[in-house]
């Protein structure tokens, strides 16, 4: 329990070096004293200072003669069995909080709908928090485990990612893919601008655009090849027939939807294991949110409804889900897990 709480704490002054940018400042600047960062950077000395002492403490920073510099790796720490520092130093900061909200919601009964829980301060990093949190999934084992990624790298053609946040997914894909193009989709203003800084950044722009717009409303000039649905169906579950016609106006006829979302364990018991025990504090906050999180047989036999063929494959010891759907005539793929 000490080890858990100095860790928890450790998270905490980590999310303030990165939300106030002191350490990508250090990174650049290299050393300086606590008075020659706040002036730089326009921040209180005070509070500076204080910072770097707990930054130095829990080994951050390194110290000499009163200046600060960044140690070896700290704050970039990506790419580990357990997700990001960036993830983990938000999710310290988002779970508290997202109780705090929840506290009230148990006498009046209210369910706010999406994003009400999240502290308006930690939503500018909610979608890089997203990013950071399931990139390693992503690179790890979802995208050498599914044969359906190396098909489409010996094809070209247009990719939508619907409820895109800041693009992250599809902007992996087509670093991948260069002969690839993507449109991401999304209703929320800040999400797509810090996605475009970020197609900017990667030099994707000839290829990728992201578009402010509601999912249901959008229509494309153009049928997609694919079409990535990451963590939002789950929240559209109630309007499932609605949102799949609209996926079938948008597919072409030999297309493939991937669909990616957390993984509600059939049996109760399974909650105790360690890797899902996560699950039920975040089905909790989705409760509030108006939805629910699924099992892989509700999304199987949802895409399977909807007239196309599933697939269903699972990451992250069952945590995670990828349903994969086709048209029923349209080849599938010899091979792929049922």
């Amino acid at each position: 329990m000490i080890e858990e709480r100095e860790q928890s704490w450790a998270c905490l002054v980590g999310f303030l070096g990165i939300a106030t940018g002191i350490f990508e400042f250090l990174r650049r600047s290299g050393a300086l004293d606590p008075e020659g960062i706040s002036g730089r950077m326009g921040l209180d000395p005070g509070y500076v200072r204080g910072f770097c002492e707990a930054a130095f403490a829990f080994g951050y920073l390194e110290e000499e003669d009163g200046r600060f510099c960044l140690a070896p790796e700290a704050g970039h720490r990506r790419g580990t069995k357990d997700g990001s520092f960036l993830a983990s130093a938000v999710d310290a900061v988002l779970a508290p909080s997202v109780a705090l909200r929840l506290l009230p919601l148990f006498r009046t009964g209210d369910r706010p709908g999406p994003g009400a829980l999240i502290d308006p301060e930690i939503l500018p990093w909610f979608g890089q928090f997203l990013e950071e949190k399931h990139l390693s999934l992503f690179e790890e084992q979802i995208f050498p485990g599914l044969p359906l990624f190396a098909e489409l790298a010996q094809r070209e053609g247009l990719v939508l990612d619907l409820g895109c946040g800041n693009g992250w997914l599809l902007r992996r894909l087509l670093l991948r893919f260069p002969a690839w193009r993507g449109i991401g989709i999304d209703r929320e203003a800040g999400r797509i601008a810090h996605g475009r800084q970020a197609v900017e950044t990667a030099s994707l722009s000839e290829r990728m655009e992201l578009v402010q717009a509601d999912l249901f409303s959008w229509r494309g000039s153009e049928p997609a090849h694919l079409i990535l649905v990451s963590r939002v169906l789950h929240h559209l579950w109630p309007e499932r027939k609605r949102f799949f016609a609209h996926l079938e106006r948008l597919a072409r006829a030999d297309g493939c939807i991937l669909l990616w979302e957390p993984c509600w364990p059939e049996a109760l018991a399974s909650l105790r294991d360690p890797p899902r025990r996560n699950l039920s504090f975040q089905n909790l906050h989705e409760y509030a949110q108006g939805a629910r999180l699924l099992t892989s047989a509700e999304v199987r036999a949802g895409v399977e409804e909807a007239g196309w063929k599933a697939s269903v494959h699972l990451f992250a010891g069952g945590t995670e889900m990828v349903v994969l759907g086709r048209r029923k005539g349209a080849g599938w793929e010899a091979g792929q897990k049922s």
